[in-house]
């Protein structure tokens, strides 16, 4: 019984990949045939009944190859993301991510490609907005934004994972940083046109018949990205270094919790504020923004997260700095929250440059452990309030 439940899991991964009525057909003969060979129905019920439907997507390697070939309907997922822990295409295992600023100001939601980050780290820019930074690995959607500009501190977090650093613009110690730390990057101020492109409508969907600025317009994408950087021989095979991923698992047994966080509540600032609700069905988290769901463009798919990890640091608006932008302490040590599982737990965190990657651990040190899926992380200021329920 126990070989047959792992071949349904295993297969609804691989079907995850065809996102179509094909590979519910398939879903559906394949286990209609194991229960006959079983002859369990209710175990086999009990257990398919239990698996997420808000699992990350995962995708055939986009190679120009359709399922016209009998090897191409069931890829090779023999290997697990370093970003999730879920099963990954093997091509995909060590490719280098890409860590994409998007942007989060209101005037430009719906975003797009979202969905499909495997991380995403949410933090203030100037005045109550936040950025997004997500991380890309499992999946490159075929459209990812609208892209806005950088600061320094973004580029810190793009190395936590060796990631490509892709923006459109940047504040001067953006640039600075990026000069200084010689990150890969792709610079929407430089390659519009090429890597980047403008769209200025709002999905069909929103029923939003205006058009957004030009600075909220900015995309790029799987196609134009791999094409450039393939063009340019960039680096695109990830460092060898373990500490780009997570450790999985379960959490161990001495980890105590801090309490129920069913619903978590994370204000960035005066004017917005970012909410996590937990589902106890399936054992993610439904995020929120001030408008409600934080839904996906494309998709209409709101984002679900496996995990939240809130980092506490110290944050300060920079004197005399006309536009109110920040100075963000990414380097050195501090404290913060691991939320999963409708609970929350005390966590450290420390990175020891701005090119390394950031260490998490528990309270007592040992390394953090998180369960597999997808991690939200809110950078939030030291001393903030973070509301658990």
């Amino acid at each position: 019984m126990k070989n047959t439940i792992l071949e349904i899991l295993k297969m609804r991964a691989f079907l995850i990949a065809f996102g179509s009525s094909l590979g519910a057909v398939l879903l559906v003969f394949f286990i209609a045939a194991l229960v006959a060979s079983s002859g369990n129905e209710t175990q086999i019920a009990k257990v398919f009944g239990e698996i997420p439907q808000f699992l990350p997507h995962m995708h055939l390697p986009a190679d120009g190859h359709g399922a016209e070939n009998n090897e191409d309907i069931i890829p090779p997922y023999h290997t697990f993301s370093p970003l999730t822990g879920l099963l990954i295409h093997e091509d995909y295992a060590a490719r280098r991510p890409l860590a994409v600023v998007v942007n989060n100001i209101r005037q430009a939601h719906p975003q797009s490609g979202i969905t499909s980050a495997d991380v995403i780290y949410e933090v203030l820019a100037e005045g109550d907005v936040t950025r997004l930074i997500a991380i890309f690995q499992s999946y490159f959607p075929e459209k990812i934004g609208s892209v806005r500009s950088a600061r320094d501190y973004f580029i810190d977090f793009a190395f936590n994972h060796d990631a490509v650093f892709v923006f459109h613009g940047a504040s001067p110690s953006g640039h600075a940083r990026i000069r200084s730390t010689g990150i890969t990057n792709l610079d929407g101020g430089q390659l519009e046109g090429r890597v980047f492109w403008r769209d200025r409508n709002f999905p069909a969907w929103t029923g939003n018949t205006g058009q957004r600025s030009m600075e909220h317009s900015s995309y790029t994408g799987r196609e134009r990205i791999e094409s450039f950087t393939e063009e340019r021989e960039m680096r695109m095979t990830l460092g060898e270094n373990p500490a780009y991923g997570f450790v999985f698992g379960k959490l161990p047994e001495h980890t105590e919790s801090l309490g129920d966080a069913k619903r978590v509540i994370v204000p960035f600032s005066r004017n917005y504020t970012r909410t996590f609700v937990f589902c106890e069905e399936y054992g993610h988290y439904l995020v929120e923004n001030n408008a409600g769901p934080h839904l996906d463009a494309e998709t209409q798919e709101q984002i679900t997260v496996q995990n939240i990890l809130v980092q506490h640091t110290r944050m300060n608006v920079i004197a005399g700095d006309a536009e109110g932008r920040r100075n963000v302490t990414t380097v050195g040590t501090g404290t913060g929250y691991l939320v999963t599982g409708g609970e929350h737990f005390a966590v450290r965190w420390g990175k020891t440059s701005h090119t390394s990657p950031t260490s998490w651990y528990f309270y007592d040190h040992t390394p953090l452990v998180l369960p597999a899926g997808r991690t939200w992380i809110c950078v939030f200021q030291s001393g903030g309030d973070v509301q658990f329920e």
